[in-house]
């Protein structure tokens, strides 16, 4: 799955598997038929093969990851029942609620409704540094028109770079507390639409 590939140096993922790399690609699984209920996926392929090289998936204005029961008895309750008692209490009790504050004061009181919230974005390694990225943002900041932004959060240095270069406003940091009360460093970009460019 592209996602593995994508995500393997992610120390938010590490940490939400509780560092078992059987669990990535269920967690990823249930990230995606949550966003077919109710986002919008996106994906590139390569030409000759049809293989998947970069997926993305956003939700618009007023949807959200896992936001009711729908889309997480879609894999991600399944998940979670896959993991430590430990590790469902931080996914409950501390992930959520830690980053919801910080998401709404870094990027808006307003996001859940006036954002295209990137949940994911991934490309094979083999098919990186090719615009595959780019383009998949580009699709949905033509959809944001006038009156919506696009916001995203990530917890990487590489991948601040990355987003900072395609014209993203870094709009602060928050650590985000692991079960083993470290701590990973998760960073919020917004960008608007592209109608208000």
């Amino acid at each position: 799955m592209i996602c593995i590939r994508g995500y393997v140096d992610s120390p938010s993922v590490d940490v939400m598997t509780e560092g078992n790399k059987s669990l990535v690609g269920p967690l990823f699984r249930a990230m995606i038929r949550a966003c077919q209920l109710d986002g919008r996926i996106y994906t590139a392929t390569v030409i000759n093969t049809g293989a998947i090289a970069g997926l993305a998936l956003w939700f618009p204005p007023g949807t959200a990851l896992w936001q009711n029961d729908a889309q997480k008895n879609l894999g991600f309750n399944q998940f979670l029942e896959s993991l430590s008692l430990k590790t469902r209490e931080w996914w409950i009790n501390t992930y959520g609620p830690a980053l919801a504050p910080f998401i709404k004061t870094a990027l808006s009181p307003h996001t859940y409704e006036s954002s295209w919230y990137l949940s994911c974005i991934c490309v094979d390694p083999k098919y990186q540094r090719q615009g595959i990225a780019t383009n998949l943002i580009k699709m949905v900041e033509e959809k944001a028109m006038t009156t919506s932004i696009l916001a995203l959060c990530t917890d990487t240095d590489d991948n601040v770079a990355v987003y900072k270069a395609l014209h993203f406003q870094y709009k602060g940091e928050a650590p985000l507390p692991t079960q083993e009360d470290e701590y990973i460093q998760v960073h919020c970009f917004t960008k608007p639409g592209a109608a208000r460019l």
